[in-house]
């Protein structure tokens, strides 16, 4: 799922960069004023690091799953501050983000279990 997740920042990202106008209409509902050029490259980065994560999470590395609580809380936040220029994948992402979150906290320990043994 965390591979999911940013995958979708990656596109979200990516429209941003390539296709502006058609972020562009709600431009005014944002709640940070940055521009879309900004709005793009953070969502890359984050996708980017998302997916990494999630390939660490996926080959059981017991470090992937602190950061990936960290990552899902920002990628929360993130798509919370930019619903305005696109509440579709913002909502989508944020029910992502929240899947892995629960995921990751409430059965990661048996992750860390399997790896003392």
């Amino acid at each position: 799922m965390l591979v999911l997740l940013g995958g979708a920042h990656l596109t979200i990202g990516s429209l941003a960069l390539i296709r502006p106008e058609a972020l562009e209409g709600s431009r005014s509902d944002l709640l940070l004023d940055v521009g879309l050029t900004t709005l793009g490259w953070i969502h890359i980065v984050l996708g980017v690091v998302l997916m990494i994560v999630g390939g660490g999470l996926m080959l059981g590395q017991v470090w992937a799953r602190g950061i990936a609580i960290v990552l899902a809380c920002v990628a929360l936040v993130i798509n919370f501050a930019f619903i305005g220029a696109y509440p579709i994948w913002s909502v989508v992402s944020i029910g992502l983000a929240a899947v892995v979150l629960y995921a990751t906290v409430a059965h990661g320990a048996e992750l860390t279990r399997a790896y003392r043994h």
